[in-house]
């Protein structure tokens, strides 16, 4: 197993936010919530699964980080061989989230490939598309560029629920 950083996500639906939510300032994600099966647009469907994916990516990071730490301490995970480490259960938890972060991180590929050349044919597209850019930029690295994504998210789900 090696230590690596990869993105974290359940099924997704836009739905407009309430006033009361926008001017509270919610992050970008949520916009896109619940199952997008619902959703004419396959764009949005695409930009929900892609932070379904991403949103589980993340948690099975911190999962794995959780766990390799104890591994570390508590058996001395990398003196051992690796066959040493699959006799261990939690070693074996290991592997199985090394595996579906490998098969999450094939299909989030497959889905911003996807996403790159579709127009969107909605304002909830749109929201969907810059909801997905603003969990791909990391607000530690670009905290301006975050904010603006995050800001024209906020107002264009203004817009969109003043119609």
């Amino acid at each position: 197993m090696d230590s690596r950083p990869k993105a974290e996500r359940a099924d997704v639906r836009v739905r407009k936010p309430s006033r009361r939510f926008v001017l509270a300032g919610g992050s970008a994600a949520p916009f896109v919530t619940g199952a997008a099966a619902d959703s004419v647009d396959p764009a949005v469907a695409r930009c929900a699964r892609w932070l379904a994916i991403d949103t589980e990516q993340r948690r099975l990071q911190l999962e794995w980080g959780a766990l390799e730490g104890w591994l570390i301490t508590h058996r001395s995970w990398y003196k051992l061989t690796p066959a040493k480490q699959a006799e261990i259960p939690e070693g074996a938890r290991l592997a199985e989230i090394d595996a579906r972060l490998d098969v999450l991180e094939v299909e989030a590929h497959a889905l911003l490939k996807a996403m790159r050349p579709t127009p969107a044919k909605s304002v909830e597209a749109v929201i969907a598309n810059l909801s997905v850019a603003a969990r791909l930029i990391f607000v530690e690295d670009h905290p301006e560029a975050h904010g603006l994504i995050a800001r024209a998210v906020r107002d264009l789900a203004t817009f969109a629920g003043e119609k």
